[in-house]
């Protein structure tokens, strides 16, 4: 059980020095700071406004957060799709 720990751990500590995790952080933070977006994100969460889902996503740091996302999400995959590849040689060995 410790060595699966460890594995995790290690597994965590190689995805922080990922650079598209990096970025997707440093996107975040941008974020955050920029008081317009965040004010239409909220105004979109509340109301579900076309207008204003077109002018987020228009937005160039939000745009560019959601195609980091996306290669986050693929990056997500790849590693599940390699875990499953380990457990079925396991259980199958």
């Amino acid at each position: 059980m410790e060595e699966l720990i460890e594995l995790i751990d290690n597994l965590k500590s190689s995805l922080d020095k990922e650079e598209i995790v990096k970025k997707i952080k440093k996107l975040n933070k941008e974020i955050v700071k920029d008081k317009e977006l965040i004010k239409l994100i909220e105004e979109y969460k509340k109301s579900s406004n076309e207008e204003l889902k077109k002018e987020i996503y228009s937005n160039k740091l939000y745009k560019e957060y959601k195609e980091s996302e996306t290669d986050l999400n693929i990056l997500i995959m790849t590693i599940n799709k390699k875990l499953k590849e380990i457990n079925n040689k396991r259980h199958c060995g």
